[in-house]
């Protein structure tokens, strides 16, 4: 059998990261998910699956230079990392 792929496209419409951090001295563990219909939604793995109340609306959670949320914050620092 000969097979020649003369082109190939691959669209990634939705993830899930499993991601532990550490933020104030304190670990967390959560998982992050996007998809390209609903955008991105995060569950804190603890007892209870609560969010804490420093993330309760991630939305308006930014780091030091303003201009990203929780959910960016998160999804770009693991970029970099081999997941």
């Amino acid at each position: 059998m000969s097979i020649t792929i003369k082109q190939a496209n691959k669209e990634t419409t939705a993830w899930a990261k499993e991601i532990t951090f550490e933020r104030e001295g304190k670990e967390y563990s959560v998982t992050l998910y996007w998809d390209s219909y609903d955008g991105y939604d995060i569950t804190f793995k603890n007892k209870t699956n609560a969010t804490p109340a420093w993330a309760k609306n991630v939305y308006d959670y930014e780091d030091s230079s303003g201009d990203e949320n929780l959910y960016e914050i998160l999804d770009n620092l693991t970029e970099a990392v081999s997941v």
